[in-house]
C-alpha cells in the first residue's frame, strides 16, 4: 500500500492537526518531518499515531515540543546586524525626538527562541543611553526554549556573528559557558504566547502599544491564514509610528495589513502610520548591503524547516544564448554587449540596447514585464517627441513625466523608463531611481536600476539595487545574472561565482523552456547557459591566474 510520500498515513494526520492548531506549513523534506515527529513521539511515550493525535489535542505541552521539533530554532546575538544598526541609526533617534527623553521605549522579540535576540535588543537600548527609559518583551511557543532564556547561560555558538564583540562586556565566563549580566537579564520580561493563536494584542501580556517589534525568520513557517492574521495582529500591536522588523526570509506584508513599507538599502521594514497618516511605501538610507556570504544558496537569508533548499546542478550549454552585460554579443561587428530581453522601444529606430549604449549615454533598456493587473503599453510616437524636447531643455524630470516613468503604476513606469533609456542613459537612471522610490517593492524597477546603473560603471550603487532586487524576489535569475557582473568588475571573483552559481541553480528547477521572469522570454535553458559560461570563464581565468580571489 502506498500512502504518496510517508511511510505510514500517521504523519500526515499529525501535521493536519499542527497546521490547524498552529498554521504551520508541511514541511518540504518528508523524511526530516517523520524523523522530527517520531522523536517527539518517543518523548510523549507513545506509538500510536491516534492516541499521539488525541496527546496534542489535549496537551499543550506536547504541541509545543512537536513544534520545537519541526521548526529550526536558529539565533545568535545581534543576528542580522543591519536590523540593530537602522534600530540604532534612524528608529531610536526618531522616536526619542518624536517622544520625548522621558519615554519608555516598548520593545517586543517575538518567537524569541533561547533569548539571544531580546537580550541584544536591551544591551543595544542600555548603550545608546536608554537606561530606565525601556520595556523589552520577548515571547516563544516553546517553553523549553523560555527556560533557557531565562537561565541566561551560553555558549561560544551564540558569539559568532559579525557584532558578537558588543555583546563580551555584558558576559562571564564560567567554564566553557558566558553567563549574562543580571543588569541585562532584568531588562527583558519572558512569557509564553503561540503566533498563531488570536490570543495578542493585549494590554495584560504587555504585547499591546509597542514601539519596535521583532518578528524575524518564523512566519516562513505559517500558512498562508495565519500569516494573513498574524500580519493584521502585529499591526494592531504596534503603537501608532511603530515599527516591524521582518526576516530576509520571511514573506512581504505590505498587502496584508495597513502597514507603511520602508526599503532600505538591505530590505524592508514596515512602520503603522502616525496619526492621521496613510499607508505608503517609502525609501530610507539604511546602512550597507548585506556581505554575500550571510545568504545561503537560493533566497537570500531564507530556511526550510529542515535546512537551507538544495538543487541539481545546472545542465549542459546551448547555443544562441542571450548575454548579461559586459560578456561579447554574439555579433562580432556590433562591438556591444547585450543583456537579457534587451530591445529598444517602439518608435525610438533604436538598434537592440546594450551595456556600450548605456556607457556612452545612447540607450539601454531591460524588460520588466509588468507587474501589475494593467497592461503597460511603452509610449507613443507624440510622447516621445515631447520627452525628447524636454530632455533638450536640459529637463529630465518634465521627460521622465511625459513619457510615464513617474505614474503610480510601476508597470507604466518600467515601460517609460526603458523608453526614457533610448533618449538619454542618465535621464533614465534619474528617472528609474525615483520609480524606485515611488514603488520600492517592485523588484523590477530595482533590477532595471541596477542595469542602468552598471552601465555607467557606477558599480556601488549597481550593486545595492541588485541586492534589494533580489530580497524583494530572491528568485530572480536576472538580477543574480547583474549582480555577477558587478561583483566581478568590484574585484569580488568569489561573491561573482557565487552570484552566477545561483543564476545557474534557479534554472535548472524550471523546465528548461519555460520563459524566465523579467528576461522578456529568454528560456530557463539559455540562461542557464549564460550563467554556466560566466562561471566557468571566472573560473579558467582564476586558474591561469588571469584574475586573482
Amino acid at each position: 500500500m502506498s500512502w504518496g510520500v510517508w511511510s505510514h498515513p500517521g504523519f500526515s494526520a499529525v501535521l493536519a492537526l499542527v497546521e490547524e492548531r498552529a498554521g504551520l506549513v508541511a514541511p518540504s523534506c518528508p523524511a526530516a518531518a517523520e524523523e522530527a515527529i517520531s522523536r517527539a513521539m518517543a518523548r510523549a511515550g507513545l506509538d500510536d499515531f491516534d492516541a499521539y493525535r488525541a496527546r496534542l489535542a489535549e496537551d499543550p505541552a506536547a504541541l509545543d515540543d512537536l513544534l520545537i521539533e519541526l521548526t529550526v530554532g536558529e539565533t545568535y546575538f545581534f543576528r542580522t546586524p543591519e536590523h540593530f544598526e537602522h534600530l540604532r541609526r534612524v528608529v531610536l533617534p526618531e522616536l526619542r525626538e518624536r517622544l520625548g527623553p522621558e519615554y519608555t521605549v516598548r520593545l517586543w522579540s517575538a518567537a524569541c527562541a533561547s533569548g539571544e535576540e531580546p537580550y541584544s535588543l536591551a544591551v543595544l537600548l542600555q548603550t545608546e543611553g536608554w537606561g530606565e527609559h525601556m520595556a523589552v518583551y520577548a515571547t516563544d511557543v516553546s517553553r523549553g526554549a523560555l527556560a533557557r532564556a531565562r537561565q541566561a547561560t551560553y555558549g561560544e555558538w551564540s558569539l559568532r556573528g559579525p557584532w558578537a564583540d558588543r555583546m563580551r562586556p555584558y558576559l562571564r565566563i564560567e567554564g566553557r559557558r558566558y553567563v549574562l549580566s543580571p543588569d541585562v537579564q532584568q531588562r527583558v520580561r519572558f512569557s509564553y504566547l503561540n503566533l498563531a493563536l488570536d490570543t495578542w494584542p493585549s494590554p495584560d501580556s504587555g504585547i499591546w502599544k509597542l514601539d519596535v517589534i521583532f518578528c524575524r525568520n518564523v512566519l516562513i513557517y505559517f500558512n498562508r491564514a495565519t500569516i494573513e492574521a498574524v500580519a493584521r495582529r502585529l499591526h494592531d500591536a504596534l503603537a501608532e509610528g511603530g515599527y516591524l522588523f521582518t526576516g530576509p526570509s520571511d514573506p512581504p506584508l505590505g498587502d496584508l495589513a495597513p502597514l507603511e513599507s520602508i526599503l532600505t538599502e538591505w530590505g524592508v521594514i514596515y512602520r503603522r502610520p502616525p496619526h492621521g497618516a496613510t499607508a505608503s511605501a517609502t525609501h530610507a538610507h539604511g546602512p550597507g548591503p548585506a556581505r554575500p556570504d550571510e545568504a545561503p544558496p537560493g533566497v537570500p537569508g531564507a530556511r526550510t524547516p529542515f535546512g537551507p533548499m538544495s538543487r541539481e546542478p545546472a545542465s549542459g550549454a546551448a547555443s544562441g544564448a542571450p548575454r548579461v552585460p559586459g560578456e561579447p554579443y554574439s555579433s562580432a561587428a556590433s562591438g556591444a554587449h547585450q543583456v537579457p530581453g534587451a530591445r529598444a522601444a517602439p518608435g525610438t529606430g533604436s538598434e537592440p540596447l546594450t551595456e556600450a549604449g548605456v556607457a556612452s549615454g545612447r540607450s539601454a533598456s531591460a524588460t520588466v514585464p509588468p507587474p501589475s493587473r494593467s497592461a503597460a503599453r511603452a509610449p507613443d510616437a507624440e510622447s516621445l517627441a515631447t520627452a525628447r524636447r524636454a530632455l533638450a531643455r536640459g529637463d529630465w524630470r518634465e521627460a521622465a513625466r511625459r513619457l510615464g516613468a513617474l505614474d503610480e503604476d510601476p508597470a507604466i513606469a518600467m515601460e517609460a523608463v526603458r523608453a526614457l533609456a533610448n533618449l538619454d542613459a542618465h535621464a533614465a537612471v534619474e528617472a528609474c531611481t525615483e520609480a524606485a522610490a515611488r514603488h520600492p517593492l517592485v523588484a523590477g524597477l530595482r533590477y532595471l536600476e541596477s542595469l542602468l546603473l552598471l552601465g555607467q560603471g557606477r558599480l556601488d550603487a549597481a550593486e545595492r539595487s541588485a541586492r534589494q532586487a533580489l530580497y524583494l524576489e530572491p528568485s530572480l535569475v536576472v538580477a543574480w545574472l547583474v549582480l555577477g557582473r558587478v561583483l566581478r568588475r568590484r574585484g569580488d571573483t568569489a561573491g561573482a561565482l557565487k552570484a552566477w552559481r545561483e543564476a545557474e541553480s534557479l534554472c535548472a528547477v524550471l523546465p528548461p523552456d519555460a520563459p524566465v521572469p523579467l528576461a522578456d522570454g529568454e528560456r530557463a535553458r539559455g540562461l542557464a547557459d549564460v550563467a554556466h559560461g560566466e562561471r566557468t570563464r571566472l573560473e579558467a581565468a582564476l586558474a591561469a591566474g588571469e584574475e586573482k580571489t
